[in-house]
């Protein structure tokens, strides 16, 4: 019994200076708490996260046929300033084709005419003008 008085005498000094005696109880293992998601929260996860990629994915899609119509694009403005290089060319072929000197030039050397002297030029009046037109009266002369 001296053990439980001196028990007792600790017991009273412990609790004068803040200690509690009592005996621990034996502690639950902690549980994990639990989850505050439910079902109805899981699949509206799942719709959204369906929804997201579905979106990322049309996203790409609408990206690469940007990207391959820009490329078509592209290709036309290459083809077309071609096609203007090869007009610009051609209108300088034309114009150098046209070119009265160079006319004369090819008249001279190719053809072998010569200008008309002094004497072989004819002015007509009004009144000696062809009924049919002066180039209609050549061309049938030309093809007859």
């Amino acid at each position: 019994m001296i053990a439980a008085e001196k028990w007792y005498e600790y017991q009273e000094n412990y609790q004068k200076y803040g200690f509690d005696m009592k005996p621990e109880r034996p502690r639950k293992p902690k549980r994990k708490p639990k989850s505050t998601i439910t079902a109805k929260d899981k699949l509206r996860i799942l719709v959204f996260t369906l929804v997201l990629g579905v979106l990322c994915i049309g996203l790409i899609v609408t990206t690469a046929y940007a990207a391959s119509i820009k490329y078509d694009t592209n290709q036309l403005i290459k083809e077309n300033s071609a096609l203007e290089a090869e007009i610009e060319n051609l209108n300088v072929e034309i114009y150098s084709v046209n070119n009265i000197e160079a006319i004369e030039q090819k008249a001279t050397k190719k053809q072998g005419m010569v200008y008309p002297s002094s004497k072989q030029i004819v002015y007509l009046t009004e009144d000696e003008k062809p009924d049919m037109g002066f180039a209609k009266t050549l061309r049938k002369q030309a093809y007859n």
